[in-house]
């Protein structure tokens, strides 16, 4: 029997032969006798390409921006405040803003924005602001070689002492999450996250690609136009369990953050005729915007014309307008990729995504959405993941049939064998 996460609950599954695909930890907090906060701790106090933070706060103004990520993700930023906080309590006459990096998502809610920052919701040297991408105030700080017009957000660019935080994952296109996307899409216009993420149709913005990926370099060159004095970037496993912290430049800590995050998440494997596929729960699967992810990650280790089923509540719906009219709308890969290069959309771009999958997999989705709205795009709805079993498996008597189960696709690349 395996737990499948969905929403804020597990799903109990028993599928005879199935094969669990887990990525390991490489290295575990809690193996090091140490907590989350520990180790947290111990990267702002042991930075890496930067002075001190304390001997930062000293040397500048008064005027502090922390970035720190939104709803849609799951870093553990009320640990992180708490070891920012240490050195930045010893300067009583510092403003301190908490900037939330929402890029082109929603504002999130007063229930969000308590779950994000815990004490610091009510924080009193701390004031909380919540980024908007269609702001008029915001501040063009340059143009990149690939011609994206980088306009930021105002309390950022004019802060004296700018600090991200956030944590590094896998990510779809941008190679990984982290480190210069807390600026590019975090903190940016509208006008400037849509040509950056245009960037995306190119073969090499890819999950885990950082090494000539287009928006990767395009996101990067963003950042130097205004870059952040400290940045702290955690890793975290599937579980939530902190594996790793570094703190200091920010190029230098994403370099070694994201060599952990690749060892940590990537899982090398053969092919499968079904891929069983949990996003992972709250908030991973709060919407199939985010939860998509997910099936970026793993259905390249699906045979071609093999079964997907993605496990995801999806309790905020599809989470995105125009992803839900270009599904509707392009009802084929070819068709969604001539609209994704004609006429880039942010929204858009996961309807292209869906439509290249689709091009390979058969993909079923388990989830709280409208069943006729995902038939009308192809997809096979399904209300519980027993009757998607039972529906999807029903060839599992021929031979050499393999079946996998991945409890956490936010979090697992499958990287099919060569």
């Amino acid at each position: 029997m395996v737990k499948i996460p969905y929403g804020i609950g597990l799903i109990d599954v028993d599928i005879k032969g199935g094969e669990l695909l887990e990525c390991g930890i490489t290295k575990s907090a809690k193996k090091d006798g140490k907590d989350a906060g520990e180790v947290i701790r111990k990267a702002v106090k042991n930075p890496i390409g930067t002075n001190p933070l304390g001997e930062i706060l000293a040397s500048k103004g008064d005027n502090i921006v922390i970035v720190v990520d939104d709803h849609t993700r799951n870093a553990p930023t009320e640990l992180m405040l708490d070891a920012l906080t240490e050195e930045i309590e010893r300067y009583k006459d510092k403003n301190v803003t908490l900037l939330v990096a929402c890029g082109t998502h929603p504002s999130p809610s007063t229930g969000d924005l308590r779950r994000i920052l815990g004490k610091y919701y009510n924080h009193e040297q701390f004031k909380i602001m919540v980024h908007d991408c269609d702001a008029h105030d915001l501040v063009y700080v340059g143009t990149t070689a690939r011609g994206t017009p980088v306009r930021l957000n105002r309390a950022y660019v004019d802060a004296d002492i700018r600090i991200l935080t956030g944590d590094i994952t896998l990510h779809y296109y941008a190679g990984f999450g982290g480190g210069r996307k807390s600026i590019l899409p975090g903190i940016a216009s509208r006008e400037t996250i849509k040509k950056n993420h245009a960037l995306l149709v190119d073969e090499r913005a890819r999950t885990a690609n950082i090494a000539d990926n287009p928006v990767h370099q395009d996101m990067s060159e963003a950042a130097s136009f205004a870059p952040p004095d400290f940045v702290l970037n955690t890793v975290a496993d599937a579980s939530g369990e902190v594996v790793a912290a570094y703190a200091g430049e920010l190029n230098a800590v994403f370099t070694e953050g994201t060599a952990v995050a690749r060892e940590l998440f990537s899982h090398e494997t053969g092919l499968f005729d079904v891929l069983v596929v949990s996003a992972g729960g709250f908030p991973k699967d709060r919407n199939l915007y985010q939860a998509t992810k997910a099936i970026q990650n793993c259905y390249q280790a699906v045979v071609p014309g093999g079964g997907l089923i993605l496990v995801a509540e999806c309790r905020e719906g599809v989470g995105d307008a125009y992803f839900e009219e270009w599904m509707n709308e392009y009802k084929s890969y070819e068709a969604a990729e001539k609209a994704i290069r004609t006429n880039f959309v942010l929204g858009g771009h996961k309807a292209f995504y869906m439509r290249k999958v689709m091009k390979r997999v058969q993909l079923s989705i388990v989830s709280e959405l409208d069943p006729d709205m995902l038939l009308r795009w192809g997809i096979q709805p399904y209300e519980s993941l027993s009757a998607a079993v039972e529906g999807e498996l029903k060839d599992g008597h021929k031979d050499n049939f393999k079946i996998g189960i991945v409890r956490n696709g936010l979090d697992t690349l499958l990287v099919p064998r060569e």
